[in-house]
């Protein structure tokens, strides 16, 4: 089981969404990305955005984050903790998706 910080990533894990807080602290999310092979390959993303910054299960938040999704409802079971690089490579290369729309 991977590990990432001192907390293993859930089994369940079937996909990632990524949140940016800007300076007001208004979260800004990104549209859910499922992976059909599910842990390996939320494992696999993860290891990819850590070697540009930092990926920490259960870390403290500062400015970016991605819940991890257990359900395709949205369900989640963790919070990946992430710095501006590796949500950047994330969001930009291993995991191209768009912020939804802020009301």
């Amino acid at each position: 089981m991977s590990r990432f910080g001192e907390t293993p990533l859930d089994p369940k894990a079937i996909g990632l969404r990524l949140i940016r807080y800007d300076n007001k602290n208004r979260a800004h999310f990104c549209e859910p990305v499922t992976f059909t092979r599910g842990y390996a390959a939320v494992d696999t993303v993860l290891r990819r955005a850590r070697l540009s910054g930092r990926v920490e299960v259960e870390g403290e938040i500062l400015n970016h984050q991605a819940d991890v999704l257990t359900g395709h409802d949205g369900e989640w079971s963790q919070v990946i903790a992430l710095d501006a690089k590796s949500y950047g490579a994330l969001k930009n290369h291993w995991m191209r998706c768009k912020v939804e729309a802020v009301e």
